[in-house]
C-alpha cells in the first residue's frame, strides 16, 4: 500500500489565507470606526477655525507645529470634504506664509501616504482578486494605471488637490508607493500653495486698496498658473498613453498577420 499524499500543509495555509482575507476588512472596519470615533471624541471640525487652532497651538506651544500637523493628518483621515485644505489655510494664519507651507505640505503628505499605506496593506488583495474574477475592463484599468503610476497620481493630484476620495481610492490600485510618494508631493504643492496664500492675503489684509488688491491679483494669477500647468501635463499624458497604447498593439497586429 502507498502511503497517503500530505495535505494538512496546504490545507493549513489555505485556512490562513482565508483567516487573513476576513481579518483584512474587519481591520479596515475597525480603523474606519476608530477615526470616527476620534473625531467626535475630540471635535476635530472646531479646529477649522482659526481660533481653536490657536487655542491648541498655545496650549501646546514649544510643540506648536507638531501638533497642527497632526491634527492635519488626522482630519485627512475623517474624509470630511476640504477639511485637509482648510486646516493648512488655518496654518497659514497662525504660523505665516511659508511656516505655513512647509507644515501643511508636509503634513498634507504624510497623511496621504498613511492612508495610502492603510488601504493598500488592508484591502488591495481583495480588490485585485474580485478585479480577477469579475471585471476584466476594470482589472485593464487598474493594470494601465499601475503602468503610468507616476503620470496618473500627478495629474489626479493636480485637479482633485487632497480630495478624500482620492486619498483612499489610490491605495486600492497597483500604483508604487515611490510613484505615489513622488507625484503626491509634486501634485499637492499648488492646493496647498494657494490655499496658504489666500489665508495669509485674508489675515494680513491692510487698510490700503492697493496692497490688497495686488495681494489678489497674485493670487488669482497663481490660480490660473495651476489650471495652465494642469492642462499641459493631462494633454502630455494624453499623448504619452496613445503614443504607448500603439506601440503595444502593434506587435500584436504585426504577429497576427
Amino acid at each position: 500500500m502507498s502511503p497517503r499524499p500530505n495535505t494538512h500543509p496546504s490545507d493549513a495555509s489555505s485556512s490562513a489565507t482565508k483567516l487573513r482575507g476576513l481579518l483584512r476588512p474587519l481591520l479596515l472596519g475597525l480603523v474606519l470606526a476608530v477615526i470616527v470615533w476620534a473625531a467626535w471624541q475630540f471635535d476635530l471640525p472646531r479646529y477649522m477655525s482659526v481660533a481653536g487652532m490657536r487655542a491648541l497651538v498655545d496650549a501646546h506651544a514649544p510643540y506648536g507645529p507638531l501638533v497642527f500637523m497632526a491634527i492635519v493628518v488626522a482630519g485627512l483621515f475623517t474624509r470630511v470634504p476640504m477639511m485637509g485644505t482648510v486646516l493648512v489655510a488655518v496654518g497659514a494664519v497662525l504660523f505665516g506664509r511659508l511656516p505655513g507651507l512647509a507644515y501643511g505640505w508636509l503634513a498634507a503628505l504624510v497623511g496621504t501616504t498613511a492612508i495610502f499605506l492603510l488601504v493598500r496593506s488592508v484591502a488591495r488583495d481583495y480588490v485585485q482578486r474580485t478585479l480577477d474574477v469579475h471585471s476584466e475592463r476594470l482589472r485593464a484599468l487598474d493594470e494601465r494605471v499601475t503602468r503610468n503610476g507616476f503620470g496618473t497620481v500627478l495629474v489626479l493630484r493636480l485637479v482633485l488637490g487632497l480630495a478624500p476620495m482620492l486619498n483612499w481610492g489610490l491605495g486600492l490600485t497597483g500604483v508604487r508607493l515611490a510613484h505615489y510618494f513622488a507625484a503626491t508631493a509634486l501634485g499637492i504643492v499648488p492646493n496647498v500653495a494657494v490655499a496658504v496664500f489666500f489665508a495669509d492675503a485674508i489675515a494680513s489684509r491692510l487698510p490700503s486698496s492697493d496692497i490688497s488688491s495686488q495681494r489678489v491679483v497674485f493670487g488669482g494669477m497663481l490660480v490660473v498658473v495651476a489650471a495652465i500647468a494642469t492642462a499641459v501635463v493631462a494633454r502630455r499624458l494624453r499623448r504619452r498613453k496613445r503614443v504607448t497604447l500603439r506601440e503595444s498593439v502593434s506587435p500584436v497586429t504585426t504577429w497576427q498577420r
